[in-house]
């Protein structure tokens, strides 16, 4: 990647960027490799680029400046870019997909549910499902670190929204959620809406995923809906929550909205936080031991950890950090601009779509020494300060920040050290794992891991 000390000011208000192709401009390139093509064109082009996508105007943002003009300083001129949307015949209207007052009313109901002193409620289950996880294994057994990681994150979420209700369901969640993710896996796809409306044994497949989990989420808000107050849950607590200026309640469809968003966050992105995080840790043996040193001292002969733990944990936030900058679950943000916006030297027009990658730009060398290295030690709060603000955005920013960071702070922390309290994860050689962009960032593979006891 460059090596430039900051935006470019050009003497033409003409973004530079690729020809692209005739009809399909870059559409191939980015669907192929979003990744590689995004930190390519802002190497050879700079921090503003401008390419075209299909019949698409698009910009990509490369420098923290821009992404707060974006994400922050100028976030009303900004709306959902079409990526966005192709969310929505699985997420429904949920936080993550809505816009404008639904989405305002939506984060004012939600937002006491993810308070710090309700989210802590939540600390002994995720201890204890950690730990129930790594009971059942043996010294030396080879694992699939990201399915282990998978199951876990899905039973926490479960725990979290429905309490015990769903234990029977598990299982459907869980297999249905993975037919479900395979739509994302094609996110790029400028054919992905064509698609789901032709008789394929894909679409069928689809359709048939999203009614079975429909089934579920439904029961649940059914059985909840009929005693609201005897659960202590999120789906309890969204069924009581009321608007403060409008004095509305949630509708059985935006609560079926919201909670398979917060389930494919809770279990989804949580899963990937956890698995490239211990992923990186296993290459790492001094950050390894520090860890482990760390979990074990601060444990002392305790059963478990507890919320209160999270705050102590300190190597371990660093460690977790380090893991959200080099594989971000969000690996890029995507936005329309509602009219002709300046920023910097250049104006997106109207209808143009910008896009910021957490991913490249949390890689790039100008704010990160030795970008591509593991090194939880770098966050210092002195490194913190001097950190341009935009160049760290693993949850987003603005208004549409994620509302669940808490509960994904506190869960990875938990999760790391109840098992690194106790074990040794060692890859196994030979393997060829790489991110792989889908909704989120995932392992192309599974990662396989052999675990050695303590």
């Amino acid at each position: 990647m460059s090596t430039r000390s900051r935006p470019a000011t050009p003497a033409t208000l003409d973004p530079p960027g690729p020809p692209g192709l005739p009809f399909l401009g870059e559409a191939w390139r980015l669907m192929r490799d979003p990744l590689g093509f995004l930190a390519e064109v802002g190497g050879e082009y700079g921090d503003f680029v401008h390419f075209r996508v299909g019949r698409l105007d698009a910009y990509y943002l490369a420098h923290p400046d821009y992404v707060r003009e974006v994400l922050f300083a100028q976030r009303t001129s900004f709306t959902l870019s079409p990526l966005r949307r192709k969310l929505i015949p699985v997420l429904g209207l949920g936080l993550l997909t809505s816009e404008g007052e639904l989405h305002s009313r939506q984060r004012r109901l939600m937002q006491p549910v993810f308070r710090k002193s309700r989210i802590e409620t939540y600390a002994a289950c995720m201890a204890d499902l950690s730990r129930r996880m790594h009971d059942r294994w043996q010294p030396g057994q080879e694992i699939d670190l990201s399915a282990e990681i998978m199951r876990l994150t899905i039973h926490v979420a479960a725990k979290a929204l429905f309490s015990h209700d769903i234990e029977d369901d598990s299982d459907v969640v869980e297999r249905n959620f993975d037919l479900l993710l395979d739509y994302f896996t094609r996110l790029m796809s400028p054919f992905l809406s064509l698609s789901l409306k032709l008789p394929l044994p894909s679409t069928a497949r689809f359709n048939d995923a999203l009614r079975s989990l429909d089934a579920v989420i439904y029961r649940m808000i059914e059985n909840r809906a009929a005693n609201p107050a005897a659960g202590d849950d999120l789906l309890s607590l969204l069924l009581r929550a009321t608007d403060g200026e409008t004095q509305a309640q949630m509708s059985a469809k935006q609560l079926r909205d919201e909670l398979v968003t917060l389930l494919v966050a809770g279990y989804e992105t949580s899963a990937n936080v956890n698995a490239w995080t211990l992923y990186l840790i296993a290459q790492s043996p001094d950050a390894d031991r520090r860890l482990h040193e760390e979990a074990r001292s601060l444990l002392a002969g305790r059963p478990s950890f507890e919320a209160a733990d999270a705050d102590r944990l300190a190597y371990t936030r660093k460690a977790v950090s380090e893991g959200l900058r080099l594989y971000p679950p969000g690996w890029f943000i995507g936005r329309e601009a509602l009219a002709d916006v300046a920023i910097g030297p250049y104006t997106v027009p109207k209808g143009g779509l910008v896009l910021m990658s957490q991913y490249v730009m949390h890689r790039d060398p100008r704010f990160y020494e030795a970008p591509g290295r593991f090194l939880p030690e770098r966050w210092t709060p002195e490194f913190m300060d001097r950190l341009p603000r935009g160049a760290y955005f693993p949850f987003s920013g603005g208004d549409r920040h994620c509302i669940g960071e808490g509960f994904a702070w506190q869960e990875a922390l938990l999760i790391l050290a109840t098992i690194l309290e106790r074990w040794k994860l060692e890859l196994v050689p030979g393997q060829h794992i790489r991110p792989e962009p889908s909704v989120t960032l995932r392992p192309n593979t599974g990662i396989r891991m052999v675990v050695r006891a303590r």
